[in-house]
């Protein structure tokens, strides 16, 4: 017989013995368990915390209403202004109410967002700005909106404000300071700003936004522009030692970038704007910007020594000048200076007229031009020269151009008078007479000499036409000039100057002046001229060209042309160097695909002389242009019935251009007899949407569709 306490503990014994791993872990569990909930919350904190530190709170500021009377005055000066053109970049540095003097207060953006939206203004993206340099087509009315550093305020103030807008702004980074706290934005910000749509990020170097000793007495300047003092071994670095260190900076913020899911940068801003001719690298070699062409697509500065400001002359010095915003920048300083910056045809019959749009360039000190045109004051003192420039920014891709110029009162004959023309390019040229002489100069360098008839007045004719510069003086006396440099780097406009050469004697002074067109972007390739009737719009392997060597962004069937690519814009001329001749015909086509208002297509006719016609259509809307794919006008519109598509006919007659649409006659313009081809362009507001087509264009001889 058992005893029952011995059963008892046997019992015990095996149920302590059943105790196995699985025990042990569900207890362990347990544990870890109630330490998870203890540390929730301050898991749930630190969380929070970073959350605050990393992703600042929004602020939503004020509507401003602006005045009547100013959005009237902005409304007539845009008017005024080409409907397309090249953008005008801005810099903006920081938005909020830090004392600096480059920090924008929220209040003062709104009211500049507001401005430029009310004076018909869009923004673009980097992908339409490249586009641009790439050699499509001028935009409608736009602006490239940049902001410097990377900081805090554009998130916190500037989001909000494009958003109400329907602005876009592009950021250009020091990634090596971002989420650095409070000043810079967060890569949690940026994430955010980039997936919104109203962002795009560009670089400004990961950490050579700095300045350093570059010589033994301490000196500082650029990091990136120069080379550094190594004070350890008492000597500058050697040329691939810097090459080496700016080389490692790029890619470590391109390597950022795509660390953080952004696309690679396009386009680079110099810190401090110091590029090359700040730079104490020495030549010969590549030079900084050189290094930088490696990498992108374009430089941005906010100074330079010859006006850069988006252009084809920028495009190809792959330099862009921009204009920079501060905090004393009023609305009405800014859209003024947008005007002044934009890009406008070679054409003004009276530019003495307008003395607010020259510049002294005679170190003087001196405004307006007076000086040179009799009117006064004239130079006081030891000066005897005066000078001025004619739309200095808004004037640097002229080409193909006459300027027709009166100079009196060369009553001592060693006083002179002169015009330049390509100002500001690289090859800048001087035409100057005095009673019997006329020089050309090239940057300041006598290549051309001949006597006149001695007179104390001379009338200059100067042609600018590709890279050939001719003169001709009182209709008998010719020089000519032909640069060496490629085409987009000798444009420019006109300056004039008068001098004198012994004190007390009489000025000389302009009595005319006039600006002609000559011709439109093309110039003609020199071969046998298209036939009209030989003419096939919609072959695969027609040349269509969007600028001299460009191929247009077009995919081409016998069915349709359509546009490719990312941009907003595009355009392409049909064998415009073979069709300058084209007069007498009519160019027909459907325009698809316009279902939405931002939508557009344009049918062009005389393509190459300085009046092309763009006849757009949209959904309900029928706007007329007059001028090259870089420079128009609106000369005329009309309502449509609203449709996804419209029916165009364009008949080119010496002395008429009618346009209808949907088989109506909805215009007839007058024509100076300005011959030329055709063309399509299209307008998307937005690149989700599908590009509008044209199907069906084709072109007969004789002014019969």
């Amino acid at each position: 017989m058992t005893h029952p306490e011995s059963s008892t503990a046997q019992a015990t014994g095996r149920r302590r013995q059943r105790r196995g791993p699985g025990h042990y872990a569900a207890r362990a569990g347990l544990v870890l368990l109630a330490l998870a909930v203890l540390a929730l919350p301050f898991y749930a904190a630190t969380e929070y915390y970073l959350y605050q530190k990393y992703m600042s709170t929004q602020v939503d500021t004020a509507a401003v209403d602006l005045t009547s009377a100013d959005a009237s005055s902005w409304a007539v000066r845009t008017k005024s202004l080409p409907a397309t053109s090249a953008p005008v970049v801005l810099a903006y540095h920081d938005i909020g109410y830090n004392k600096s003097s480059y920090v924008v207060t929220p209040k003062a953006f709104e009211a500049q967002m507001s401005a430029l939206e009310q004076g018909g203004y869009r923004s673009l993206t980097t992908d339409e700005f490249v586009d641009y340099l790439k050699g499509g087509p001028a935009p409608p009315r736009s602006v490239y909106i940049t902001f410097d550093d990377g900081p805090n305020g554009l998130w916190v103030y500037g989001d909000r404000i494009l958003a109400r807008h329907h602005m876009h702004g592009t950021v250009f980074l020091i990634t090596g300071r971002v989420d650095r706290r409070p000043y810079y934005l967060s890569w949690n910000e940026i994430r955010r700003m980039a997936d919104s749509g109203r962002w795009d990020f560009q670089d400004h170097t990961h950490d050579l936004h700095r300045r350093a000793a570059v010589d033994a007495s301490g000196h500082t300047a650029s990091m990136l522009a120069n080379r550094l003092w190594l004070k350890d071994e008492n000597r500058l670095e050697t040329r691939e030692e810097y090459e080496k260190r700016v080389t490692a900076d790029i890619e470590r913020s391109f390597a950022d970038f795509a660390g953080h899911g952004l696309p690679k940068p396009q386009v680079f801003a110099y810190p401090f704007s110091e590029a090359t001719e700040k730079a104490n690298v020495p030549e010969p070699g590549p030079t900084l910007q050189n290094l930088l062409e490696r990498y992108f697509a374009a430089t941005m500065t906010n100074d330079s020594r010859r006006p850069l400001t988006a252009s084809r002359r920028a495009a190809s010095a792959r330099v862009v000048q921009r204009l920079e915003v501060v905090h004393t920048t009023g609305v009405d300083q800014l859209m003024s200076d947008i005007a002044g910056w934009t890009q406008v045809a070679p054409s003004d019959a009276a530019p003495l007229s307008q003395p607010a749009r020259w510049t002294r360039d005679d170190g003087t000190g001196q405004h307006g031009i007076g000086a040179l045109t009799g009117a006064g004051p004239t130079p006081s003192g030891s000066t005897r020269y005066a000078a001025a420039e004619y739309r200095e920014m808004s004037s640097v891709d002229w080409t193909g151009y006459q300027v027709d110029a009166t100079i009196g009162h060369l009553g001592d004959g060693t006083n002179q008078g002169g015009v330049q023309v390509r100002g500001g390019s690289l090859e800048p040229v001087d035409l100057s007479v005095s009673q019997g002489t006329l020089l050309l100069s090239v940057k300041g360098k006598h290549v051309g000499k001949a006597k006149l008839v001695p007179a104390i007045t001379h009338r200059l004719r100067v042609t600018v036409e590709g890279l050939t510069t001719t003169v001709q003086v009182d209709g008998t006396v010719t020089l000519h000039h032909t640069a060496g440099l490629p085409a987009a780097d000798v444009t420019g406009g006109i300056g004039i100057r008068v001098g004198i050469n012994r004190s007390g004697a009489a000025w000389p002074r302009f009595t005319a002046l006039a600006v002609k067109q000559l011709s439109g972007a093309f110039p003609s390739s020199g071969g046998a001229q298209q036939s009209i009737s030989g003419a096939s719009l919609m072959d695969p392997a027609a040349q269509w060209l969007s600028a001299p060597g460009v191929r247009a962004p077009f995919h081409i069937s016998r069915t349709a042309i359509e546009p490719t690519g990312r941009a907003l814009s595009a355009y392409g001329a049909y064998q415009p160097g073979r069709t300058q001749g084209w007069n007498g015909y009519t160019v027909t086509g459907t325009v698809r695909r316009l279902s939405g208002p931002g939508l557009s297509g344009a049918i062009w006719v005389r393509v190459g002389s300085a009046l092309a016609i763009s006849v757009q259509v949209g959904h309900d809307r029928l706007n007329v242009f007059s001028g090259d794919a870089d420079n128009q006008q609106v000369v005329g519109t009309r309502a449509l019935t609203p449709a996804d598509s419209h029916r165009v006919s364009v008949t080119v007659t010496g002395g008429t251009t009618v346009i209808s649409v949907d088989g109506a006659t909805r215009m007839t313009l007058m024509a100076k007899a300005e011959t030329g081809g055709v063309a399509y362009s299209a307008y998307r507001d937005m690149t989700r949407h599908s590009w509008p087509t044209v199907t069906d264009l084709h072109v007969t001889p004789g002014g019969n569709a």
